[in-house]
This record gives structure tokens, C-alpha cells and sequence, in this order.
């Protein structure tokens, strides 16, 4: 198991307006340049950017499920490790090996902030803020495919896409807490509520694939899975 805190983020308010535009295909509008400007240089005052993840044995795939094993600690295999029910596309992970499970956060700051904005009638700022949050997230997420796409060329393996429970169609929210049972997420000052939403709310968990049978050596995208695929503003139009 491993902690990070030191992850970079990097934004430009150029990038910002970029994909914010993006699906809409828009040209980028210049009088937004300031405000994300401010937001770009107020987020980077309050991301605190942190992860928590692990490598488990695949056993079993079958049923809709995921049998994990653990590493014992001279390297070897143990029989423990838990579950996920990952459900009917459960066969994106049945090429794998091993999997990386990880939750990720840029800490609750930028939630807070965004919310004295809003109560302060400052909801562009508000709105454009919120926005750079979703970016450093994604941008702490892409350095944990990186370390995932290096483990797998360590191995000689390839890798498959990035799973999240609510997000891939037939694996529910409340698999967050097969998934959050495996990791220490206090570590990195994330919870897991009653309703199965990670808190603060700017987190993610995944579950990334790792085996011979991947034929990418890039963690891939399953947006056109994705229970929110129709109103996501960062899907591309192509369809990815």
C-alpha cells in the first residue's frame, strides 16, 4: 500500500477554457479569460492533492465479481484480499493479472471555497473555481494511470481502462464500499459516507486492470460505459 501527497498540478487558465469548450466546440470567450484566471490561481492556493492505493491478486473472475488476493510479506501469494462486484461488464477486467485500487482527493479547500463564493453571489468565480477542481482531480488521477502504465511495463504487461463504481453502467455507488474496505483512506483524510458518496466530494476511486491478455500499454477510457455519459461536459464528441 502507498500514500502520496506530493503530486504536481499544473493548469493554465488557457487549458482551463480549452476543455471547459471543448465538447461544445466553441471558440474560447476572451471576457472569461480574467475570471479564470483568478480561479486557476485561487485553486492552486487550496489543492491539496493526496492518494492512497494498492496491488492485489486477481483470482477469480467470474459472476460479476472480482476475487482479490493480498501479498503476503515476502512477496508471495495470500488468500485473503476481498471482492468487488463490478457487474455485467465485469469482463473488462478479466484479462487481468493484478489490479490497482486507489482513491484519490484534492482535499476539501476548493469545496469550501466554492461554496463561500456561491453564498457570496459570486457564481461565475464560483462556477470557473469548481471547474478548475474537476481538472486538478483528473490531473492527480492521470499521474496514478501513469504509475499504473509503469508497473505494467515492469511486469511486461499491458493495462486496461480506469473502473469506477457509479460511473461504469452496472456497477452500482454503493460499490464504493467493497472497493473503500480495501484501502486505509484515512490516510488521506477521505470517507466514505452513508450513502456511499466519497467525502470531500472532489474524490475519486478506480480500479485499473494489469495483465498479459491487455493489449494497450495505456490506461484507457470507458466513457462509452459510462452511466453518465450523456451529460458529462468533458466527453468528447467523437464519442470516446
Amino acid at each position: 500500500m502507498k500514500v502520496l501527497h506530493d503530486i504536481p498540478i499544473s493548469l493554465t487558465p488557457e487549458y482551463v477554457l480549452q476543455e471547459q469548450h471543448r465538447r461544445q466546440q466553441k471558440s474560447v470567450n476572451s471576457a472569461l479569460v480574467p475570471v479564470v484566471k483568478e480561479a486557476v490561481v485561487m485553486g492552486e492556493a487550496l489543492f491539496a492533492p493526496a492518494a492512497v492505493y494498492d496491488e492485489f491478486l486477481v483470482r477469480d473472475v467470474a459472476s460479476e465479481r472480482v476475487i482479490l488476493g493480498t501479498f503476503s510479506p515476502d512477496g508471495s501469494a495470500s488468500v485473503g484480499g476481498g471482492k468487488l462486484t463490478v457487474g455485467p461488464k465485469v469482463d473488462l477486467l478479466a484479462p487481468a493479472k493484478r489490479v490497482i485500487v486507489a482513491v484519490y482527493t484534492i482535499g476539501p479547500a476548493l469545496e469550501r471555497r466554492v461554496h463561500e463564493l456561491q453564498s457570496a453571489g459570486e457564481t461565475l468565480l464560483a462556477y470557473m473555481l469548481d471547474t478548475v477542481g474537476v481538472l486538478a482531480l483528473g490531473a492527480v488521477g492521470e499521474a496514478l494511470r501513469v504509475r499504473a502504465e509503469s508497473r505494467a511495463s515492469e511486469l511486461g504487461w499491458g493495462v486496461g481502462p480506469a473502473l469506477s463504481p457509479g460511473s461504469l453502467v452496472g456497477w452500482p455507488l454503493n460499490g464504493q464500499r467493497e472497493l473503500c474496505a480495501l484501502l486505509p483512506l484515512e490516510r488521506i483524510g477521505v470517507h466514505l459516507s452513508s450513502y456511499y458518496v466519497l467525502e470531500p466530494h472532489k474524490s475519486v476511486s478506480m480500479v485499473i486492470g494489469l495483465g498479459s491478455g491487455y493489449e494497450s500499454n495505456h490506461v484507457g477510457s470507458v466513457c462509452r460505459y459510462c452511466s453518465l455519459a450523456s451529460s458529462c461536459w468533458r466527453r468528447r464528441g467523437d464519442g470516446a
